[in-house]
């Protein structure tokens, strides 16, 4: 087999791997939350201070995230963020009490984010030619997801290991951040340093360039696709609660399906990526996965309220993942159809991913209070707004098409 062959898609998959590891830590919470909870004796509003900690450090540092990654190699970057969250995660394994643990979660926030996103996004597309984006970023969500899933099948047997739920939680987070630092050596070792070329900017330069982007037409497209897209995947997550409020579905089977979906997380986005290959667009993807998403979220409203229906709630719950997971393993990729100069890559990526993922800031808890007003109504007000955000997806992608197709170049 060609050696560069192998180089490149050993690259990619150690892209994955890490893509996907690497959030498990600030995100463990979810995993092991009751663990957690009484390991520190948190009341439930603690915990989501945790949470919102991550969150709002986040949201800036993919701003800063984005000039970092324009800046600095995207080799050093990656190999630090590793590093520096799986150090974070052994840290919190010892449950060090609410105080530290807010400070470890707000690290994360930048070694997850500033010195990890946007070089990720940008080494990634540095792996392959205009032609091969689509599979590139394709395959490395589906890598991604199934990489994921065996991290998590290794964490919960971990944790079963021991009678102690508290003991089997810090065991399990410690394997993750073992795990973490080992990727982080792998990409010191294969990850190609960026040229220098790229790196010549002075400091005061790069922020003017990320100002820079915010007039560009096209930027805002791109952020507009990414926030839609992003506000569907977040929705979709909301469907084995309305199965199991509705339809009976058990909180085992519930539990399984999680799982599950990180399996369909890997065809969906491979198959996404390698289907945008073969049109020769990401754009195509993106709205016929979005066309897609529309006719599964409008079944929900459709369908009878019984427990005979459980079965086609289940299916198209799976096909809704199938839909989401292509989408979103393209709307990274699209920045190639949109023309965006690698050497710019993270500055856009920073721009996009900090305002295509602020749904995060008030969504759940907007469709959250149509749930606990409304009842199964609420959830029905929810699938419309999914279908809303999945059109206005839609809308931005074919105009993104249009202005591409005038040809103008950007220069920064």
């Amino acid at each position: 087999m060609d050696r560069s062959f192998i180089k490149k898609y050993g690259t990619l998959l150690l892209l994955a791997a890490g893509a996907g590891i690497i959030f498990q830590l600030p995100y463990i919470r979810e995993t092991f939350y009751v663990p957690i909870q009484n390991a520190m004796n948190l009341s439930n509003a603690q915990m989501g201070m945790l949470s919102s900690g991550y969150a709002t450090v986040a949201t800036i540092s993919y701003f800063i995230g984005g000039a970092i990654a324009d800046k600095f190699s995207a080799r050093k970057l990656l190999t630090f963020s590793f590093l520096a969250t799986g150090v974070l995660g052994l840290w919190f394994s010892t449950f060090p009490g609410f105080t530290i643990s807010r400070i470890i979660f707000v690290l994360m926030g930048v070694s997850t984010i500033i010195t990890y996103w946007s070089a990720c996004i940008k080494a990634t597309r540095m792996l392959g030619t205009e032609e091969e984006q689509g599979r590139l970023f394709g395959l490395q969500e589906g890598l991604r997801g199934i990489l994921n899933a065996l991290l998590v099948f290794v964490m919960t047997a971990v944790f079963a290991h021991y009678t102690n739920a508290v003991a089997g939680a810090a065991a399990a987070i410690r394997v993750c951040s073992i795990t973490v630092i080992i990727i982080g050596i792998l990409n010191f070792i294969f990850i190609e340093d960026t040229k220098k070329e790229e790196n010549t900017a002075s400091a005061l330069e790069v922020t003017k360039g990320l100002f820079k982007m915010l007039l560009i037409p096209r930027v805002w497209l791109l952020v507009g696709i990414i926030f839609t897209a992003y506000s569907v995947y977040g929705l979709i997550g909301y469907i084995t609660t309305y199965a199991q409020q509705f339809y009976g579905l058990t909180a085992t089977t519930a539990a399984t399906l999680g799982g599950v979906r990180y399996l369909l997380q890997g065809l969906g986005g491979i198959a996404g990526g390698f289907l945008a290959d073969k049109l020769h667009s990401r754009i195509k993807v993106i709205i016929g996965g979005c066309v897609g998403l529309i006719l599964s979220f409008g079944a929900y409203i459709l369908l009878p309220g019984k427990a005979s229906s459980l079965t086609a709630v289940i299916v198209n719950f799976f096909i809704g993942l199938i839909f989401i997971y292509a989408v979103r393993s393209q709307y990274f990729a699209v920045h190639d159809d949109a023309k965006i100069p690698i050497h710019l890559s993270g500055r856009v990526s920073g721009i996009a991913s900090a305002l295509g993922y602020m749904p995060d800031m008030f969504m759940y808890t907007l469709v959250g209070s149509w749930m606990d007003s409304y009842g199964r109504t609420g959830y029905n007000m929810t699938w419309v707004y999914a279908m809303a955000a999945a059109a206005l997806c839609i809308v931005l992608t074919f105009i993104l098409s249009k202005v591409v197709k005038n040809g103008e170049k950007i220069d920064a």
